[in-house]
């Protein structure tokens, strides 16, 4: 399979890459589903709070200051322990945390708030998160495997994916921090955000029907910053189990595959056709992906450049062949330029 090698690595590889971002979209999809639910969940305790609390002046922070009585904070616990129920969390530490014996209306009303977003963040983004790009790691690793054992000829045993050494990867920090810590950035800055919305509306005493478009605004960018580390984690894990597949299976060589259009970035359009060892495999350095929304991947290279690779042509938007050789330097200053 010498001569169409190229043509059948670039295809199979492709076709890997999109199995696993349709894992990554539809989970995506069902994500943004819990987004608007938690917007609407906050959105319903403010109108509740207001209504609770307002005088025929409206809602002051003064009146949002005073203390909760017993039965408020009863009220209170009642709440959150709803919330956490939800998630399987029944521990009583857990759910009375951070209820303490004196409590201000608006600690309460954050309280309420950060449950929400606990079981958005790390029930459902997380947790479920977790578990598809799992399923992203074990289906790059057996398509990559499979499709070497097509190309050679000859079938091998899979070994069994360790679910801990998964994890690992999950956990670790490839492009500055890890998949969970990046969760707990963006929940932390939504919280600070939607209190400083939810101040502004004391202090300047707004109606709650006023904090829509901002709320609209802020989950907007939240529900983008989620399908951009999905979309960024998802190809970490495809990479890393098409390397397993590539080192369990004796290939030593690489090459990096950009994709032929306008819309590659300058670092992918660089190390496009770049061959390297497999033991100077380094994500983000020699190996994808190179930044967010990295759609470069890996294909092996046995030596040989014959055959051709999928390009876009820049005039018709429609797929072409061109030489496996060529790079997108070349290729840019043949057809773009």
């Amino acid at each position: 399979m010498s001569k169409n090698s190229a043509a059948y690595w670039g295809k199979r590889q492709a076709q890997t890459y999109k199995v696993g971002e349709k894992k990554i979209d539809s989970f995506y999809r069902d994500l943004r589903k819990v987004f608007n639910q938690a917007k609407e969940e906050i959105e319903e305790v403010i109108k509740d709070f207001y209504i609770r609390y307002a005088d025929n002046n409206g809602l002051s922070y003064a009146m949002a200051q005073k203390e909760l009585s017993k039965r408020e904070i009863k009220g209170l616990e009642d709440f959150i322990r709803h919330v956490y129920a939800t998630m399987g969390t029944r521990d009583r530490e857990v759910i009375n945390k951070s209820i303490k014996a004196r409590v201000t209306r608006y600690e309460a009303l954050q309280m309420q708030i950060e449950a929400i977003l606990d079981n958005l963040y790390d029930y459902h983004f997380k947790a479920e998160g977790e578990e598809t790009l799992k399923d992203v790691y074990k289906s790059s690793y057996e398509r990559t495997w499979y499709n070497i054992d097509i190309y050679n000829g000859v079938h091998k045993e899979f070994a069994q994916v360790n679910v801990r050494d998964i994890e690992q990867l999950i956990a670790y920090p490839f492009n500055g921090a890890n998949y969970s810590d990046r969760l707990w950035k963006q929940k932390e800055h939504m919280i600070t955000k939607l209190k400083e919305n939810i101040t502004t509306m004391l202090v300047q005493g707004k109606h709650p029907k006023d904090l829509s478009k901002d709320f609209a605004k802020i989950f907007n960018t939240k529900e983008y910053e989620a399908y951009r580390l999905l979309h960024t984690e998802s190809s970490f894990m495809i990479e890393q189990g098409t390397l397993r597949a590539y080192k369990e299976d004796g290939v030593e060589q690489y090459r990096i595959l950009a994709t032929l259009d306008i819309k590659t970035s300058e670092i992918c359009r660089k190390q496009d056709n770049e061959v390297y060892d497999i033991d100077k495999y380094v994500t983000g350095v020699t190996a994808p992906p190179f930044h967010p929304f990295c759609r470069t991947t890996t294909v092996p290279y046995y030596g040989e450049s014959e055959g051709t690779r999928v390009a876009r042509n820049p005039l018709s938007d429609k797929g072409m062949e061109v030489p496996a050789s060529m790079s997108y330097k070349e290729w840019h200053s043949k057809y773009v330029k």
